[in-house]
């Protein structure tokens, strides 16, 4: 099942609404000027409902300047360096699958990393998920906080915390809830220490 584009941007405002802290902008379909056109608009829905939300978006480095917000790196788009160098108000990550991976994102200057996949996901249906072992070492060895991406759940977050992930990501947990403030408060308890 597919969400329309009205129907992603009205259930990632209600999980801010409900306390999601963090929302990472990704699109890489859209060309920029369309991006950048939903990109403002959501974020200003955001921002309605929770000034403090912190924003990154995805390979699009004119477009995290534009909006003041945090860039995500990953195969497409600016580099670490450009995004290090660049006037961000937001953090800076990078999408890592691999404990050397997170090691050499630190090693880098990133600010974060989240490392995918953890379990299998239906966003990325072919991944071969890593497992809960190889991002333990990741949390351990790269000195990063380390965000458990692919297939979270509200349990398996709690599992990705207690092995030492800073924290989870989550887009189809949240975005085909039932129930969005649940799920948010069962997310949030679960990645609390």
């Amino acid at each position: 099942m597919e969400l329309a584009a009205a129907d992603i941007r009205e259930r990632t405002v209600q999980a801010v609404a409900a306390g999601i802290p963090w929302v990472s902008l990704r699109d890489h379909v859209s060309d920029d000027a369309a991006f950048d056109e939903a990109a403002s608009e959501l974020i200003r829905q955001m921002r309605l409902v929770n000034s403090e939300v912190v924003v990154s978006v995805h390979a699009r480095l004119e477009v995290a300047v534009r909006h003041g917000a945090g860039l995500h790196v990953g195969r497409r788009g600016a580099t670490l360096p450009d995004a290090l160098g660049a006037d961000l108000v937001g953090p800076v990550g990078v999408s890592t699958h691999s404990a050397t991976g997170a090691a050499v994102a630190a090693r880098g200057g990133a600010h974060y990393a989240t490392f995918s996949s953890v379990f299998a996901t239906r966003t990325h249906p072919d991944a071969v998920p890593a497992g809960i072992d190889p991002l333990r070492l990741a949390a351990d060895r790269s000195g990063l906080p380390v965000l458990a991406l692919g297939g979270m759940t509200p349990p398996r977050a709690r599992i990705a915390r207690l092995v030492g992930a800073h924290g989870a990501a989550a887009i189809s947990s949240l975005l085909f809830a039932w129930d969005i403030p649940r799920t948010v408060a069962q997310f949030l308890a679960a990645v609390s220490d």
